[in-house]
């Protein structure tokens, strides 16, 4: 595994860790009183994030998969 493949599943293993923490933030944003509306302003930001990630973790399963220019097939 070359140097820039390695950084690439890194980077996706931190992506996915950061889906888990989600994960959790939402299940204690549940736990909290709050406002129905503080909690659905929240729960609307941490989906955002679990979206925008969620498409990190594709482009780097896409940038897996292309050869670097440069690099032998």
């Amino acid at each position: 595994m070359n140097k820039s493949q390695s950084r690439l599943n890194h980077a996706k293993t931190t992506i996915n860790a950061t889906l888990v923490q989600l994960d959790y933030l939402q299940e204690l944003t549940n736990r909290v009183t709050m406002t129905p509306k503080q909690r659905d302003a929240i729960s609307q930001q941490i989906h955002n994030i679990k979206v925008n990630t969620a498409d990190a973790v594709t482009d780097l399963d896409t940038a897996n998969v292309v050869p670097l220019v440069g690099q032998a097939v």
